[in-house]
């Protein structure tokens, strides 16, 4: 299946767990989701391609609740914030951070990074994880000191330098590759890779809250075919 192919309730949601955690639980879930879905529509109505509404409706969404200036910053800033970087921003920490969002909705901030972002997330793991239902909400951003300092735990994927200016944490790595974009099964098992480490990585430091069940998983597919 394809993300187009996707309910786009379900995709919806997703936004709106993903705005939840980036609010702190500032705001009640229902007036995030009245706030999603009116932008959806306004989307929806003005879209001659629709494969990527999902997407450009999270980023409308939060752009309006920072407008609203209701977000409670000192309950934000209660919450552990999880920083992940990689090189380009564009695949594997982009991956992580929406993962971290979906298992642990409001339990933490959560951002993605990278040393030299690129311009788009790469679009084949916005397909693979649209066909689970998890959109991407950022868009590729540069690391910043004021992100380093701010973190209770850097998770580095790849070639990150240990001597990060401005981290107060020792770096967490994953050793996982970059996906590429052209093949899709090889892309597949490096974010079933990622699912497996962020639910390791919640289950270490937040091993009270109970996880849904793996999004991504190799073999998955097989397993539920036989």
């Amino acid at each position: 299946m394809t993300s187009s192919g996707l309910d786009a309730t379900a995709q919806l949601e997703n936004v709106v767990d993903g705005l939840v955690a980036r609010t702190g639980g500032a705001m009640p879930r229902h007036e995030l989701r009245d706030i999603v879905m009116e932008c959806y529509r306004e989307l929806s109505a003005e879209a001659t391609v629709t494969g990527f509404l999902p997407i450009l409706t999270g980023r409308r969404a939060l752009a309006r609740v920072e407008q609203l200036g209701t977000v409670d910053v000192d309950a934000l800033l209660e919450k552990p914030a999880i920083l992940v970087l990689d090189e380009h921003n564009a695949a594997r920490s982009q991956t992580a951070a929406a993962l971290f969002r979906f298992y642990a909705p409001g339990r933490f901030q959560v951002t993605s990074a990278g040393l030299h972002p690129e311009n788009i997330v790469n679009p084949m793991v916005v397909d693979l994880l649209g066909d689970v239902a998890t959109g991407l909400t950022e868009t590729p951003k540069t690391v910043t000191s004021e992100m380093l300092a701010g973190a209770a735990h850097v998770i580095a994927i790849g070639d990150v330098p240990a001597d990060l200016p401005g981290s107060t944490v020792p770096l967490i790595r994953w050793e996982i590759h970059d996906p590429g974009s052209d093949d899709r099964a090889e892309a597949e098992a490096v974010l079933a890779q990622i699912d497996a480490h962020v639910r390791e990585f919640l289950l270490t430091i937040d091993p009270d809250h109970q996880l849904h069940d793996p999004l991504l998983a190799l073999g998955q597919e097989e397993s539920e075919d036989n």
